[in-house]
Formats: C-alpha cells, structure tokens, sequence
C-alpha cells in the first residue's frame, strides 16, 4: 500500500495549549513501543498485550501508549495536586469549520471552494453522501439530487417513510439524556436470577426489564449500563433527525437534533474522564466508544449545516465538543486493534469539520490510519485478522471513515487497495455458516444472522464502491465477481426467515428490538427490507438492486492469511482452523473443527460471552473447542498452518498442522474423515475435545466409570470402558436429525460437563478422546444424517484407513502432500499442497532489550519482616521512580514525590526476601473481603484497584512461572493478603509478611518461598519483576502502576498479569 505525500497546507482553527489538533510536530504519531510487528496479514501487525497468550481475562489487544500529554486533557478523577494545575481556555477552541476545503492536497482534490457564512447553503465542513461511486461533501445541491433520487426510488420511499415514523416519539419529547458516565460492571445490566442481558429501552432509564423472566430491575448499576446504550442511540437519533430534515424537509426534526446537539454541548464536560476501562473518554468507559458517539453528533451537524439549519450558536457548541473529543480520542493509539479504525474514523471527521489537515493525515494515511487498516488489518483473502465478528465492526467503522476521507480529498474507490475494500464485504460470504450466521470465531457473539440491518448496511453502502469486479478477480480468484457477487449475496440475505434483532454499539436504530414479525403476504418471509434500514442507507445505497442476479451459491474455499479452510457440499459445512492466534481477540483454537450440517450445527466454536464474566476464562480455553490440546494446555504459542487444500467435486481435503500435531479432514458425499495425528520425539498427553449440539449418547457396548480431567470449570466426570476391538459410536440428535461419530480409539473416551452456548447459563455434556504417546492417530468418521446410516465402521491396516459403508468400503491412503481414496472401481487423488509461508525477515534487525537486573543479597538470618528495613542490606536498591517504568490510565506519572518506591531483596536457601518502600501520601488500601463489598467490576481481582504490589518469579531456563498479588490490611500496619497473580499464579502460602505506614506512604516486607522448580545457589539467576499499583482516592479502578522492569504503556486491562518476557534477572550474591 503506497501513502502519498500530504502537503503542508496550513492548519486552520487550532486548539490550544499542546492538544491533538494543536499542530505540535511530532504530536502522537503512529504507535509507540512494539504495537506493530508488522509480520503478516493482520494480526501481525497486532501487539499482543503482556499474558494475552490464552490468558483469561485478556478481553482486548494492548493499546500501545502514546506519549504523556499535558493533563490528559482536562482529567476529572481525585488527582495529584501539582498534576491538576492548567486551566480551561483552551476549550473555545477557535471558530467552526469554514468554508468547503480540501483537507489534503493531492491529485482528486475538488476546484471550488465556497466559504459561505454559518447559514444558508454553506458547505462547511462535509459529511458522507454518496455521489457516483463513493461519499462526497454534503452540499444543498447533492441534498437536492438525493432526494430526486428518494422521489423516484420505491426502496428509498420507503425507507424515508420508515424513518419518518420511527421519529414520531422524538417530535413528541426530548429523548433521555444520562446525567450519568457509563459503567462497564460484571452485574450491570443483566438479570440477577437468570443472568441474562436485560432488555434495552430507551424510554425507560431506572426500569430495565428481563425478557427471560419477565422481572424489572433498577438501581446505580442497571442505569449506568443503560447510559452506554442511551448516550449512543441519542447521537443516532440526532443524525436520523437531522437526516429527515435535509431530505424531507422536516423543521420539527431538524429543530430536536439542533436541541440534542446543544444539550451535550452543555454538559459534556460534566461527565469525568475517570475510572475507563480501555482509553480516554468522558461518556463511556472506553475510547472506542466515544469515536461511535462523536461520529454521529458531528454527522448530524454536518447534515444541519448543508440544510442550512445550524446556527452559530449551536456550531460553536459542536466545535468545542469535538475538540476536546479529539484530544481524548488522539491520544489514544491502538495500533491495529478493530477499535482503532472508529477511532481513525472519528479523527477524520473531527479534522474535516476543522479542516485540519496534520489531523486528517494522521487519521486517515498515519502507519495505523485508515489506509493501513484497511492494508493490513485486512488480510489477503479480505477477512480481519481477529475473526468475523471484529471484521464486520471493524469495516462498517471503515466505511464510515471512508466516507469521511472522501471529503478530505481521499477516494477509496479509485485507490489501489480497492480490491482489498471490495474482498473484504465479500469475506463474510465466503465463511458465512448455511443458516446465514457467522462462525464464532475467535471472540464472537454465538448465532448471530447476517441477515442483521446493520450487516446489510455494510454491503448496500459497499456496493457503491465497487465496480464491474475486474480489479478482484484479477487479484483476488478467491472473492469471485465482486459487485455481483455483492449483489446475490445481498438478495440471499433479504430472502432469510425472520431473526432476533441484536444490540450493537455501533447500530440501536431498531431499539427497543424485539423479534420481527413475519411480513403479511411476504412470498419469502423476509425479516428486514431495503425500507427498514436507518438513515445511514438512506443517504448512500443504491436506489434499486438489481433484480436479474444469479442465486447465491457459496463455495469451498480456503482464506490464506486467515488460515481457514472451508469445505462445503450442499448443506453441509466443514471448516478447519489453521491461522494465527489472533491478536487480543484470539483463541487457542488452531485445528478447531466446524461441522453444520442438515440446518444444525453440530460442532460449533462457541465463540465467547461476556467479557467480564467469569466464564471468560472457558470460553477462551483450548478445551472449549474442538481442537487437540497437548500435555494439558502448558506452553501454547504459535501458529498452524494449512498444509494441503483441494476441493475439486464430490471429494475434498484440507490438512493443518501445529506444532507436532497434524489433523487431516477429508469430506466425501456421505461422511466427513477426521485424522488427528501426534507424532514426536518425546511422549506427550493428547486430548481432542467433541462439543456435539442436541442430545448424545454413547451406543456401543460397554459401561461408564468415574474419570478425572481437572479444570475449574468442569464436572461430572466419566470414563468409558468399551468391549475391546470395536470403534466407540455417539449418537447425537437434534431437530430430528441425526449424527453419526465413530471413534477408532488408540486411548481413553471421557464425558464431563461444561458451561454451555454463551449467555444461556446452562451447562452441556461433552466428550474428550485423550491418548499418551510419542506417535498417536485418533480416527473419526462423523455422518450427518436425515435416514438411515450409511457408514457401517471404520478401521486402519497400516497406513490405510478403511470406512466400510453400505454401498461397500473406501479405502484412504495419506501420503506426504496428497490423500488418495480408492472406492470400488474408483479412485481418486486429492493434491493441493501449499507452500510453507517464507519467515518474516525484518528490514531492519534490531537487538531485543536489556532486561533489567538487580543483585539480592544473601542474608544470614531471616529478616523479622516486620514492616521495618531491619535484616535487609540497603546497599543495592531496586528503583522506581521513573516515567518510563510508569503505566499510566487517564493522567500522566507526576513524579517521584507523588508516587515512587524503591526496594531491597536478600534471599538465602528458604525464599527470597524483600522489603518495598513506597513514597505515596495518600494511602487507598481495599478491605479484606469480607469487610469490603465485592466491586463486580470483570472478572478481574478486586485487589488490583488497591494499592499494592505485584511480584514475579521466573526460572531462567523454563516457562515456569510464579506471581502473587499482596495487599496490605489494616489501618496503619499488619499482616499482608496474597493471592496468586497472572496466568501462572504462585501458592498464596508461600508468602507471608507484614506492613507499616511511614511518613512518605508504606512500606511492605515479605518472604517468598523458592518454588519447587527453583534451587538458590550463590552466582544463580532468577526471573523478577516488581508492579506497584497505584490507587488514588474517590476512584473505582486503579489509577497506573510502577513496573521495575519498564512500563511506559498504559495500564488497562494489564489485571493482574505481566508478561514473563517482560522480566528482569535477579542475581543472587554470596
């Protein structure tokens, strides 16, 4: 992907005192630290967050930090003093967008320009309405012919009418405006008894109602999360107001989007920039969230505007919120994270309204800008590195911001990379499951229709950036005939049975939703039509579809920089997982296994629920797919990669590999091969899991007896005892249908139970074949059926594996880079071998870090760990007092004086010993337990929001890992609290210790036992690292943390976890 250039056009209306659009050069520029390794297709240009590597409670990928700005634009939380100083004026900023400008000169830059008062048919800063191919300044005269077009466009009538009477309550009252910030909690919003999601209302915000049982809650925490919702589907509500009054010519609706425009600019700034969970943001909790908001508060201005209906009053309003916006937004880099590309977007088009083109460059051709998004973020083959459910986030984000940029003088459709755009609306299609869900890969939602309005959006809008399709098939076999293509897939989806409307933060047009009913007299059933989308089509699709288009017909394909294969016959759907982990948002599910068959989906990935649910931890697993797993789990890292693929007809074949472990699905006319293979020079434990939807039964004889598989979330454990020398058959059903597995078992069956489809609170039996061994094949034939069976058995003579069927027996033999099947007089041979992807070979070779290092002393006698210095040698501290050991939330490291520590280490046989001086005035210690209600805040530690410390032990030659979390109890001395930290918790036992406030803030001193996995000798090593969590007063997380190994990142959604890489060395002296 080649960036032009930009220009230095100068910045106009700039905020003041160093902000985002303050123009100061080298201002937050791309990512800092090693947010983009920039290996492959997409989710190499991701930086995984410290324990993201099958760490539970990683809900997200690492922000990389940008640098330490000022005051963090205004911060609100109980701060440090000296931080706080700076004052206010920056925030009249300067006066609202001009005239129509060209944010950044290049070579498709417009000829006029119109710098006409606020009034009137000015065009002002410009907002996305199509014209030809792609979106265009919003101007009266492009007003004028959209609605020429809605005039002769039965689809478009339609639509306007809709929109018409779904403003009707609006033109009645003010909608709800929260008084309140949102807050993402772990009891907020959901049902207490049932647990399930309740009902968002935007007419109701102190009832919440649930649709399982019926019951209506209130209280702080139910309101607080029905203001995440509130605040965002008011912002939709003013830009489907306004859109009614440039189109239709409605006052009353142009009137009540100017009032909802004034009442932010009101009280924006009574909403604190405090306590988020993932960057910067004053109505939310993270910033993503905020970019969704401003988007659509600066499109309705925008649309006030071209109408002529904005007044000056009410533009200066909009002007200072979206500065401050864009200070919050800005300084928030995440790098290639799905979230980002909102955040471009909402740069884009704060910098349009500015006309400020330093913002523009940075938002739209910056190395994590729109552009690179959509060069990296999407893969080859189209589809975002972190799965279906983030890619059709991440693209209706692009979209927007694309819109955006072609206001600013950049056209994605007459780019380079549109074969890119137009692979990406069409990789949906291609993964698509028969019923028209998604798989739940990676982190998803389970079951979700495409068929949603706001994924038919994305392909109606997108069908305006597509052409004739000759730039995808000439790059890009795989996406087929693109705009036609876009076309079928579209009328497949309108054609689908009626489905459960879903919230989503980036569309609640349909809100409060309930399931749609079927449309009386509809020859398909359609749930949704073109005329019941929301205002964001009514300004860009088409005015028809074209009605002579050929069924959709999908077919077997494999998504290289994905890694997943799909083999499709009729029906039935198989596909193989064999990419890369998948940034923050990735599973250990390489070699995953999918089956939908006959309308069931009999081995799904479940994808995941919520996010600060306990069960995060399951969901996230290798065990809760079905995927092999060795030796338990331990040291999972790497990718798979798909070895073979061929799908000529009737016969297909994909193999994947990880590590030492192959698996090879083979799909025939009646039954599915499955061929996990181990093969290694040193024994290890293999167990495949099976998570078969319906009822399942083992019928084979033999009998069941108590089994063991540890794992906190499982239970009922059994282990099957089959007669000898027959394979092992379940039967599952559902819906009335039927599957077959055989299992040519070289091992053991097991049954269990485990938490079942996300959100749904129950819990599901499944089934684990383990095996132990150097060399190990575990042979399985699955057999969908709606009669009888077909397949009769299975069995392996040497290399060959012979299914016996009714029609007589198929003979399968794998070679090396091909699988041939040899079925009566027939035989045939499957190839399709792929070359190995070469290594990533960086341009430039840098040499990794220094760790840091530190010397413990060897003590002669156990130190009284008293909260005192006494035994302890203080001639080699430990320091933090650094800025670039701090990560920081909202506000910057302030200084030594406010928060600092240094601490001193001495060991001997028994432990190591440590005493930590923490400079800090005011102390926030949390309460025990049972003294202190739980904060329900994720399903992090509560002892993380306390101040405290967090320390590490790595042995330097393993992976072998110990952490504990120790938080000091009592008022002004005592003993400490510990639990075990990070993914590779220590023995809480293995620590004790006490505290004792001092004059500066408090001092801890603690013994940690060795581990077991740990000899001390004098001149030995020992991985180290040492976080101070810092907790300030009246906050509900904590505030940063000092990290003695470095930290210079931000501390959201670190938990209580740091990255072994990360660590420093120990040595221990004599």
């Amino acid at each position: 992907m080649l960036h032009r250039p930009v220009a230095g056009l100068g910045c106009h209306h700039r905020a003041r005192h160093g902000g985002v659009r303050a123009g100061r050069p080298g201002g937050n520029r791309g990512v800092a630290g090693d947010a983009g390794r920039g290996r492959r297709d997409g989710g190499g240009a991701a930086r995984v967050r410290p324990g993201a590597r099958g760490a539970a409670g990683e809900r997200q990928l690492a922000a990389a930090a940008g640098p330490r700005r000022r005051d963090a634009h205004v911060r609100d939380g109980a701060a440090r003093g000296r931080a706080r100083a700076g004052g206010r004026a920056r925030r009249q900023g300067g006066r609202i967008g001009g005239g129509r400008s060209d944010v950044l000169h290049h070579r498709r830059r417009r000829a006029t320009r119109d710098r006409g008062g606020p009034r009137g048919g000015r065009d002002g800063a410009a907002g996305p309405l199509d014209s030809c191919r792609s979106a265009r300044v919003v101007t009266a005269e492009a007003l004028a012919a959209r609605r020429q077009e809605i005039a002769r466009s039965a689809d478009l009538g339609a639509l306007l009418a809709h929109l018409t009477a779904r403003a009707a309550p609006l033109l009645e009252r003010l909608p709800p405006i929260p008084t309140v910030k949102a807050l993402l909690s772990a009891d907020g919003g959901v049902c207490p008894d049932d647990g399930a999601a309740l009902v968002f209302d935007p007419w109701s915000p102190h009832e919440h109602r649930c649709p399982r049982c019926g019951t209506t809650w209130s209280g702080e925490r139910h309101d607080r999360h029905w203001a995440r919702f509130q605040h965002l589907w008011v912002a939709e509500r003013a830009v489907h107001l306004a859109t009614l009054g440039a189109l239709a010519d409605n006052a009353a609706a142009a009137g009540r989007a100017s009032e909802i425009l004034r009442a932010y600019a009101r009280s924006y700034w009574t909403y604190p920039n405090r306590d988020n969970v993932l960057g910067p943001s004053r109505l939310f909790f993270s910033t993503y969230l905020e970019s969704i908001w401003i988007l659509n508060y600066l499109a309705a201005a925008v649309l006030l505007r071209a109408s002529g209906r904005l007044d000056d009053a009410t533009a200066q309003g909009v002007g200072q919120v979206a500065d401050e916006a864009a200070n919050l937004i800005g300084e928030f880099d995440e790098g290639f994270s799905n979230r980002q590309t909102w955040n471009d977007a909402a740069l884009a088009a704060i910098a349009v309204w500015f006309e400020d083109e330093e913002l523009a460059a940075r938002a739209i051709e910056s190395p994590t800008g729109l552009l690179a998004h959509l060069s990296r973020g999407f893969g080859r083959d189209g589809l975002w590195y972190e799965g279906e459910n983030y890619h059709l986030f991440a693209l209706r984000g692009f979209l927007t911001g694309a819109a955006w940029a072609r206001a600013a003088g950049v056209d994605v459709g007459e780019e380079p990379a549109l074969g890119r755009l137009e692979a990406a609306l069409l990789a949906p299609a291609l993964t698509a499951l028969p019923d028209f869900t998604f798989p739940a890969r990676k982190d998803s939602r389970f079951g979700v229709s495409l068929a949603q309005p706001m994924y038919l959006e994305l392909w109606e809008v997108g069908l305006r950036y597509v052409g004739s399709g000759e730039t995808l098939k000439d790059s890009l076999t795989v996406a087929g005939e693109g705009k036609r293509e876009l076309e079928s897939w579209l009328h497949a989806l309108y054609g689908v049975p009626p489905i459960q409307l879903e919230v989503f933060d980036s569309y609640l047009h349909d809100a409060p939703s309930d399931p749609l009913p079927r449309p009386p007299g509809s020859p398909l059933g359609s749930p949704v039509s073109r005329g019941r989308l929301s205002w964001w089509a009514l300004l860009h699709m088409l005015p028809e579809l074209p009605s002579d288009v050929s069924p959709w017909t999908p077919r077997s394909v494999l998504l290289e920089s994905q890694g997943l294969a799909v083999l499709r016959a009729g029906e039935r759907y198989v596909s193989l997982e064999c990419g890369q982990l998948g940034g923050g948002h990735g599973h250990p599910d390489r070699l995953h296994l999918t089956l939908h068959a006959d309308g069931v989906h009999w081995l799904p990935d479940f994808g995941t629920g919520s996010y600060v649910a306990r069960d995060l931890f399951w969901y996230r697993s290798t065990r809760a797919h079905n995927a092999p797993r060795l030796d338990g789990g331990t040291g999972e890292s790497g990718d798979a990669t798909c070895e073979t693929f061929d799908a000529p007809g009737d016969w297909a074949w994909t193999r994947g590999r990880y590590g030492a472990v192959t698996r090879t699905v083979v799909a025939g006319p009646a039954y599915v091969l499955d061929v996990v293979e181990l093969a290694s020079r040193e024994e290890h434990l293999l167990e495949l899991p099976w998570h078969f939807q319906g009822r399942s039964d083992v019928t084979t004889p033999g009998r069941w007896e108590d089994g063991e598989l540890a794992g906190e979330f499982v239970t009922h454990v059994e282990r099957f005892v089959p007669h000898p020398g027959v394979p092992v058959v379940v039967q599952v059903v559902a819906d009335s249908r039927q599957l077959s597995a055989l299992f040519l078992l070289e091992g053991e069956l097991l049954r269990a139970e485990g938490p079942g489809l996300p959100g749904r609170g129950t819990r599901a039996p499944f089934y684990v074949v383990r095996a132990r061994g150097r060399a190990v094949r575990l042979v399985t034939v699955l057999e969908p059926m709606a009669e009888a069976a077909h397949v009769r058995g299975v069995r392996v003579k040497g290399g060959v594996i012979e299914v016996e069927t009714t029609s007589g027996v198929d003979r399968h033999t794998p070679s090396a880079a091909a699988w041939e099947i040899a079925s009566g007089a027939t035989r045939l041979r499957l190839a399709g071998a792929r070359d190995p992807e070469p290594p990533f070979q960086p341009l430039v070779q840098l040499d990794p870090p220094k760790p840091a290092v530190a010397a413990a002393l060897r003590v002669d006698r156990t130190p009284p760990l008293d909260g005192t210095c006494d035994g302890f040698d203080a001639s080699e501290p430990l320091r933090l007092d650094l800025e670039d050991q701090y990560r920081r939330s909202e506000e910057p490291y302030s200084g030594p004086e406010d928060f600092s520590a240094v601490a001193y280490a001495g060991w001997d046989d028994a432990a190591l010993y440590l005493a930590v001086e923490v400079t800090k005035p005011d102390l926030c210690v949390r309460a025990p337990p049972g003294d202190a209600p739980p904060l329900r805040l994720d399903n992090e530690p509560d002892d993380i929001h306390s101040d405290g410390l967090q320390v590490y032990l790595r042995h330097p030659e393993t992976s072998d890992v110990a952490g504990f979390l120790v938080v000091p109890e009592g008022r002004d001395s005592g003993s400490v609290r510990v639990r075990g930290a990070g993914d590779r918790p220590g023995v809480p036992g293995s620590v004790r210790g006490a505290w004792r406030r001092t004059q500066q803030g408090y001092r801890v001193t603690i013994a940690v036992a060795w581990p077991e996995w740990h000899h001390a000798h004098v001149g030995g090593q020992v991985g180290f690292d040492l976080i101070i969590n810092e907790m300030l007063p009246g906050r509900e997380r904590r505030a940063g943390q000092l990290v003695w190994s470095g930290g210079n990142g931000w501390v959201w959604l670190r938990g209580d976890r740091q990255d072994p890489e990360r660590f420093g060395i120990l040595e221990l002296v004599g």
